[in-house]
């Protein structure tokens, strides 16, 4: 279809549109430059890491060769941040359970059986399980000062065929 001008309609209507989005992105890039505390365009350094399992200042991670690296030197103690009827049907040998639900009511008892010196890796199951970075920062909260996490541990423990055990 040919406008008055004679110009097809579809044509230039993409075009007008293109450069309304053009402007529009010029404008904003130029407003997030100029304002303070402007929107990073692209994902920081600690943020990549982060996202691949790598540490952070701000969480310590430990990855899975130094779990078990950990675990064979008896330098740390397991802590499994998951429900007690998940650690009941498995769990790392030797790891202690301290549910992230009842954090307050099981803190006590480890308290009196773990030094605030002690190394401790809380861990728990799944890539998005966010049980162990809680108890971790509840850990560090309540006078432990070396805890770290292990991400997707649980999972990753029993794929290696890492020693596990059950309480009944």
């Amino acid at each position: 279809m040919k406008t008055a001008c004679g110009k097809s309609f579809p044509r230039e209507a993409l075009k007008q549109g293109g450069l309304i989005v053009l402007i529009a992105l010029a404008i904003s890039l130029s407003v997030n430059f100029i304002r303070s505390g402007g929107l990073p365009l692209l994902p920081s350094p600690s943020s990549k890491a982060a996202a691949n399992g790598s540490r952070s200042s701000d969480e310590p991670l430990v990855t899975m060769e130094e779990a078990r690296a950990l675990f064979l030197a008896h330098g740390a103690v397991f802590i499994d941040a998951r429900p007690e009827q998940d650690y009941r049907s498995g769990h790392i040998q030797g790891a202690l359970n301290l549910p992230a639900n009842s954090f307050d009511r099981a803190l006590p008892s480890l308290q009196t059986r773990i030094s605030p010196d002690a190394f401790l890796i809380a861990y728990c199951d799944g890539e998005h399980c966010s049980l162990s970075r809680e108890v971790a920062a509840q850990l560090v909260a309540n006078g432990f000062s070396h805890v770290a996490v292990f991400l997707n541990g649980w999972t990753l423990w029993r794929n290696a065929g890492l020693p596990v055990a059950k309480t009944r």
